[in-house]
């Protein structure tokens, strides 16, 4: 597919406005060098170095959290546009991100309103054991951002996979060191094609690669992700684990997981803090993340067996 196959014979209306976007721009401390788009947004350069810098900061700013699942009266998530810009830029949710079908449909519009050539598709993960995916292709329950540049090239940015996601667009071309998209079949496939894209990631130049996820290059639309949302906020999105991931700006990840907060610093993850009651727990998430909640979501977690103790003190 080239930058030609994008259709827009009617320019579609923008789910974010000019403002908006310059509002997002701003919060992701964009580096000095593109300050001068901010008035204008849709006239930031189309380049791989934006792209980078564009993904980079939006990871490194709105966590992959699942507080909403824990943290809400109706526990479940909700993936419209407007909502997800009123969580993560409106007060009095400063600090917040979301899971993988709100960070990256998030993303998605604000480089639509960028003016980048970009659109989704839905990824099948495998199944881990101990946390290492050696299992099964499972059905849709991730998504990704695939866009292609003036120059020709493509890249899929997946910025909502967690501490195991790239922490930089990938190429689409087979190119990596440490983590690559190959373009091959998996095994459960019966037809010879469409061939799909494989994530994947190796811990050395002299260990093999496994794959984490695969994708083709077919859009999705938001009616499809509301449905993949219903199963996964609902089933499998983690009810039984409080988790939040937000990464350095160099690039390593902190982790709350339940009762702890972990950093991963050279390949080694290290428990920096352990929580041991409900008031841990909130300190903490202002404390590594800048996440404040409301009175009525803390109380919301009561009851569930992810709620930590009240406080002796």
């Amino acid at each position: 597919m080239t930058m030609d196959e994008f259709r827009d014979p009617e320019r579609q209306q923008l789910v974010y406005s000019d403002d908006e976007v310059a509002a997002w721009l701003q919060r992701i401390s964009l580096p000095v060098t593109y300050r001068q788009y901010m008035s204008r947004p849709a006239t930031i350069p189309k380049t791989e170095e934006c792209l980078v810098t564009l993904f980079r900061g939006h990871i490194t700013t709105f966590p992959y959290e699942n507080l909403s699942v824990h943290y809400s009266s109706t526990h479940r998530v909700d993936i419209n546009p407007r909502s997800l810009y009123f969580k993560m830029m409106e007060a009095p949710h400063y600090g917040r991100g979301g899971y993988c079908m709100e960070l990256s449909i998030f993303f998605h519009h604000m480089l639509r309103g960028l003016g980048f050539h970009v659109y989704i598709t839905g990824v099948r993960n495998r199944t881990r054991t101990d946390g290492v995916p050696q299992g099964e292709y499972q059905g849709w329950t991730h998504i990704n951002n695939i866009i292609h540049l003036p120059s020709g090239a493509k890249y899929s940015a997946d910025v909502a996979f967690g501490g195991d996601g790239p922490t930089s667009p990938l190429p689409m071309d087979g190119a990596g060191t440490s983590v690559r998209l190959v373009h091959d079949y998996i095994p459960k496939q019966r037809l010879r094609g469409p061939k799909l894209w494989i994530y994947q990631y190796r811990n050395g130049e002299d260990r093999e690669w496994n794959s984490f996820y695969s994708f083709a290059e077919l859009e999705f639309f938001q009616e499809d992700f509301d449905v993949q949302n219903w199963w996964t906020s609902a089933r499998t999105l983690h009810r039984w684990t409080v988790l939040v991931v937000r990464f350095l700006r160099r690039g390593e990840p902190v982790m709350l997981v339940n009762d702890v907060v972990k950093v991963n610093m050279g390949g080694r993850t290290q428990v920096v803090r352990s929580l041991l009651s409900k008031e841990d727990r909130l300190q903490a998430l202002w404390d590594y993340f800048g996440i404040r909640l409301t009175e009525h979501e803390a109380k919301c977690i009561d009851g569930w067996d992810t709620a930590l103790p009240e406080s002796s003190s």
